[in-house]
């Protein structure tokens, strides 16, 4: 979807419910990790938490930016891991939140 076919008003509670999905996600990363880190019994524990912060940074960092063109995908894939709730996304046309919903579920 383009930037025209967003309104400023949806624009506006879209960056919203994006910024909160990725504080939840940021969150939820250090959670785990904390978790994690507490329990390396061996040097391949820690090489291998190495690798998943190194994934876990490369995907935070490439959905840092909003963008209209993949913001109905990124909030599927956020509200199925729980990061948003399709309520956030509420005074979004009826059909953004239908297909989001719908994407959601796969």
């Amino acid at each position: 979807m383009n930037n025209a076919e967003w309104t400023s008003t949806e624009i506006e509670i879209a960056k919203q419910a994006f910024a909160a999905g990725n504080k939840n996600a940021e969150l939820q990363l250090i959670s785990l990790v904390q978790d994690k880190a507490s329990d390396l019994p061996d040097i391949e524990s820690l090489y291998a938490l190495h690798d998943y912060l190194s994934i876990e940074r490369h995907e935070l960092e490439g959905r840092s930016q909003f963008d209209p063109e993949t913001a109905l995908f990124a909030f599927a894939e956020m509200v199925k891991r729980g990061l948003v709730s399709l309520s956030q996304l509420e005074g979004l046309d009826a059909k953004k939140i239908a297909k989001v919903k719908a994407m959601s579920m796969f």
